[in-house]
């Protein structure tokens, strides 16, 4: 299994991702953390509507036949940092790529 990376400014059925990676055979990872959200100051509405459209992209693509690791910000465990969400992600799912 292949793992794709999708950041929270990455939501395009578009992107050039979809073009190497299949449904069948791969899977999709996406983490709310709140770095993402802190390191550059942002108004919470714009907070708000990003995270809803991560989680409109992610109930999508599983609609569309893809596994989808998602971690929400308000999950038990959430180190909130991107980096140590994917190393744990990683660890857990042993991707090939």
């Amino acid at each position: 299994m292949r793992l794709g990376i999708i950041l929270g400014d990455q939501l395009s059925c578009d992107s050039a991702l979809f073009d190497v990676l299949t449904a069948d055979q791969d899977a999709l990872w996406m983490a709310e953390v709140d770095e993402e959200s802190t390191h550059v100051w942002s108004h919470k509405a714009r907070i708000a509507l990003f995270l809803s459209a991560m989680r409109h992209f992610r109930d999508e693509r599983r609609q569309a036949g893809w596994k989808v690791h998602y971690r929400e910000l308000d999950e038990t465990g959430n180190t909130h940092s991107l980096a140590k969400e994917l190393k744990a992600a990683v660890k857990r799912l042993r991707p090939t790529e």
